[in-house]
């Protein structure tokens, strides 16, 4: 779905730009904008969510605090990078943005969602959104958006990731900003965990903590591994080229492979788990990339399993996919992937 956002010249004065690229700032002129955005669709948009049952939509609000970043490149690269910023009632529809442009007559003009850190050009999204710049690229979604948290949109908030092209004519501006990924509604029922730990093992109890999506093409010669684009949907990292020569308005994948999810905290420490009950039910909301559909004779995989945190490494090991918990669906008829909308999954386990 698509935001209208319109954007008001104001007058023309001078501007300090901050260009990450040098130690310190450089005087260039530029037009002060308010940018008055509205949320035109049902779907979510931004870091408030409330997820509607009937029509299975995201509906999405302002926060109190919010900001765009304005990225304007030539021939050869990012020309300017500025930041826009909103601040009003917290829920609100609608928002105005204020902030100063500082790109060349010229160049192309377009806009990111969340905001880069104008000093670092990056955020747990976005990287390399620096001045002369001829790439933008889009980290990993299950690492930016942290772990999941059951039944909560907020899971999704901070990886609400959207872009669009700025089109001025005169002292008018507009610009449609897009999602850029969907968003897996997964209810998972938990019955049954065969699993016992070896003796030895990280995994002292038998605790589901992750959840890993792909797509396996059962026809395809390519082997299937992780971070060997293998997968022939789901999409690990994305580029956006921005030069005015080879701008599409939509990323390019540089790296396919299966996307895993944390739940909740570090080390083994969740609460899908049978622990002292019989039945355990909980649903997450999971936000996927992809640049495919899902095709006739593909499976689609929504495993659970086990992950600890290694202490001497400083960082998570692979998730182990316990068995029983491969929950495998053959595709009978194309489904269609769509960005900004919502698909719903039920696993018993």
């Amino acid at each position: 779905m698509k935001h209208i956002i319109t954007i008001l010249t104001v007058a023309v004065l001078s501007a300090v730009l901050l260009n990450s690229c040098q130690k310190a700032p450089v005087e260039k002129k530029g037009v002060p904008l308010t940018i008055q955005a509205s949320v035109v669709a049902p779907t979510g948009t931004k870091t408030l969510y409330e997820y509607d049952t009937e029509s299975k939509t995201l509906e999405g609000s302002w926060d109190s605090e919010e900001s765009i970043t304005v990225v304007s490149f030539g021939q050869s690269g990012i020309t300017a990078v500025n930041t826009f910023t909103s601040t009003g009632e917290r829920g609100r529809k609608k928002a105005e943005f204020s902030g100063t442009w500082t790109g060349n007559a010229g160049d192309k003009v377009i806009c990111l969602y969340p905001a880069v850190d104008p000093y670092t050009g990056s955020n747990s999204i976005f990287d390399a959104v620096r001045v002369g710049s001829p790439t933008i690229y889009m980290r990993n979604l299950s690492t930016a958006s942290g772990a999941l948290q059951h039944d909560e949109t907020s899971s999704i908030s901070d990886v609400d990731l959207m872009l669009g092209e700025v089109l001025i004519s005169g002292d008018v501006a507009h610009v449609y900003l897009e999602h850029q990924f969907a968003v897996f509604r997964i209810e998972v029922t938990l019955r049954h965990f065969p699993y016992e730990a070896p003796p030895g093992s990280p995994f002292d109890q038998a605790r589901i903590n992750s959840i890993r999506i792909k797509c396996v093409d059962p026809d395809s010669e390519e082997e299937e591994e992780w971070g060997v684009n293998g997968d022939p949907v789901f999409v690990r990292f994305n580029g956006l080229d921005v030069t005015t020569g080879s701008y599409t308005g939509t990323p390019f994948t540089i790296e396919r492979g299966p996307q895993d999810y944390y739940l909740l905290d570090s080390g083994n420490n969740s609460d899908l788990t049978l622990m002292d009950e019989d039945v355990v039910e909980k649903t997450f909301f999971v936000p996927v990339r992809f640049d495919r559909d899902l095709e006739a004779g593909y499976e689609l995989c929504l495993q659970f399993g086990g992950n600890y945190y290694d202490d001497e490494e400083e960082r998570r090991n692979s998730v182990t996919v316990f068995p029983g918990c491969d929950m495998r669906k053959t595709i009978t008829s194309k489904l269609p992937l769509e960005n900004g909308k919502i698909y719903g999954f039920r696993v018993t386990i």
